[in-house]
């Protein structure tokens, strides 16, 4: 499928001398286990079609031309996803598809990211997403996008997107924000007083209950030079090896680049900085967003039949209720079962109890045993 430049989206939005600058970094990263057996390691989630006629990553990329032309529209990934991220977003130049060598988290992935836009342009501004989110509201994403940039430029801000939480989720991070910083042109921008790691259900629960509490959806936006500044400052060990790869990169030295990369210690970019950095900034996102992180997570962005079922493809079922139904290339029937999670692929089948579907990744670790 082509990404094509939606006119519906309000890219308008973006000032003319701002938009040229900005550059959108998917991050399209994954070994494909939480979504087995539909995923894969050689084809995990960003690149299935878990919902739709879409895929998760060509969705995020459609959604990405609002912001910036195609031409600025990057995708990060290991070089055994690049075939097929290729045939999904075919019209994305070659250029534009980085590889790492190795995946060693988002710290390094976004910092190598980082390098390719300052040879480019060293007035580069960042959009960071991940590539396996869903987000249906394109047009109040731009929006959100747009206000993010502007906070981005006026200061040498790192600036965090947060969700107001819907429930007292556990599965996520969450960022405590409320005063208000008064000099970004009016735009509602908070100071980040700090990050913290998913809560149990109970904290979760006086977290929602305070109203300063938000999601940490992982969607970033900064000049590329504030972003490597903050790395030097708090993780210098990254910043060596970047100032490596900078060079490595100038005389297109692959090997030296590759050696380069595997010395880079795994760190998260909100481990490594945004929980250290006293210069982040947080957005509240006016869109709506879910991480769809498993099976059972499809209920929340799927709609559901009579019975409280969410199915996708040939399923046939008889006094079935509230299971989770996905099959790809063959009809699956169920009889009087409740509670489910059920997907049947040319890969394998998994059926498991909706309470306990997080745990597929234990029957992937046993399949490469």
């Amino acid at each position: 499928m082509s990404v094509k430049e939606d006119s519906n989206l309000k890219s308008s939005m973006i000032d003319p001398e701002l938009h040229k600058h900005i550059y959108v970094v998917i991050m399209a990263g994954g070994k494909g286990e939480r979504f087995w057996p539909l995923s894969t390691e050689s084809e995990p989630k960003p690149f299935i079609k878990v919902m739709g006629d879409r895929t998760l990553i060509q969705m995020t990329a459609e959604r990405a031309t609002g912001i910036s032309s195609v031409d600025r529209i990057f995708v990060v990934l290991g070089k055994n996803h690049l075939d097929v991220a290729k045939k999904q977003l075919e019209t994305l130049p070659d250029e534009n598809f980085i590889v790492e060598p190795e995946g060693r988290d988002t710290a390094a992935c976004i910092g190598y990211s980082a390098l390719m836009l300052l040879k480019r342009d060293k007035d580069a501004v960042m959009v960071v997403l991940p590539a396996d989110q869903y987000v249906p509201d394109s047009e109040n994403f731009v929006e959100t996008i747009n206000v993010a940039a502007k906070c981005a430029t006026i200061g040498d801000y790192l600036i965090t997107i947060g969700i107001t939480p819907a429930r007292p989720e556990t599965g996520y991070g969450y960022i405590n924000a409320h005063e208000i910083l008064q000099d970004i042109k009016g735009e509602i921008c908070y100071k980040v007083n700090r990050y913290v790691e998913k809560p149990n259900v109970e904290t979760a629960k006086t977290y929602i209950r305070d109203g300063h509490y938000y999601w940490n959806s992982g969607i970033f936006v900064w000049q590329a030079r504030v972003l490597i500044d903050g790395i030097a400052r708090f993780m210098p060990g990254l910043y060596t090896c970047l100032l490596k790869l900078k060079d490595a990169i100038s005389s297109n030295d692959s090997v030296k680049i590759e050696s380069i990369y595997k010395g880079i210690q795994r760190k998260s970019i909100d481990y490594g900085l945004m929980e250290k950095a006293d210069n982040v900034l947080m957005v509240p996102a006016k869109f709506i967003w879910d991480d769809v992180g498993t099976w059972s997570s499809i209920s929340r962005v799927m709609s559901s039949d009579s019975n409280g079922n969410c199915i996708k493809g040939h399923v046939i079922n008889v006094d079935t209720k509230d299971c989770v139904i996905i099959t790809e290339g063959f009809v699956t029937g169920t009889i009087g079962v409740s509670n489910l999670v059920i997907v049947v692929s040319k890969n394998g089948v998994l059926v498991s109890s909706v309470e306990r579907v997080q745990e597929v990744r234990e029957i992937v670790r046993r399949l490469l045993q």
